[in-house]
């Protein structure tokens, strides 16, 4: 299953970006205090949304493949943003499932989380490089966890 994603971020006016995957579009801007005009979700909220999302996408396979009866599934996530440096904090999910699982069903669930993509990208950060259009050298920035 591999693919390239490729993503055309492009101004609008302001803090407001217009973000393209394939044939999807999202606007994007920052809240007021932050210098936008919040008429759409931040960066940072697209983000906990991608990883909220990618829980429920794991889940609702999992349950899927494995024939677990699912009426109702939500992932609340909720996260600070921090400063110094400026980032998502800790981040907490509650998984609400009607109807309601059997703890070796959430045992499973939990496993299955573990290898949720999203979640593996934060645990093993990819390398990211920048270049002007006009420049044929990147830049490299390497994110090291914390010591």
């Amino acid at each position: 299953m591999n693919r390239n994603l490729t993503v055309l971020a492009r101004h609008i006016d302001g803090l407001r970006s217009v973000v393209t995957v394939g044939t999807h579009t999202v606007v994007v801007d920052p809240p007021p205090e932050e210098g936008g005009t919040g008429t759409a979700m931040s960066a940072p909220d697209l983000f906990a949304a991608a990883l909220a999302a990618c829980f429920v996408g794991f889940i609702a396979n999992s349950c899927r493949l494995n024939g677990i009866s699912l009426d109702h599934l939500e992932v609340e996530l909720t996260a600070p943003i921090q400063n110094h440096p400026r980032r998502v904090g800790d981040v907490e999910v509650v998984i609400r499932m009607e109807p309601e699982p059997p703890e070796n069903v959430r045992q499973r669930i939990l496993a299955v989380l573990r290898r949720a993509t999203l979640l593996n990208t934060l645990a093993h950060p990819p390398q990211i490089t920048f270049r002007f259009a006009q420049e044929e050298s990147c830049t490299t920035v390497v994110v090291s966890p914390p010591t």
